[in-house]
């Protein structure tokens, strides 16, 4: 059995808990048919990790993918 410590893999942010929480609640899916909002909720997802995560290379890494992401769909 492996144990994975999740929190040894966890990136240093700038954002607690309670603002993510605010971040992710700004999102408005009403105009997202119901089909494309996991995509759009994870995509919304993408865009705060990227802005508040202190390793730049890692957060590039992150906004890079997402934009590739954004053009597959």
């Amino acid at each position: 059995m492996k144990i994975n410590n999740k929190q040894a893999d966890a990136l240093e942010s700038n954002m607690t808990t309670e603002e993510l929480g605010q971040a992710m609640n700004q999102l408005d899916l009403s105009s997202v048919p119901p089909h494309k909002r996991k995509s759009a909720v994870m995509d919304h997802l993408r865009r705060v990790m990227a802005q508040s995560i202190l390793d730049k290379e890692k957060a590039n890494e992150i906004h890079v993918s997402r934009l590739l992401r954004s053009k597959l769909h």
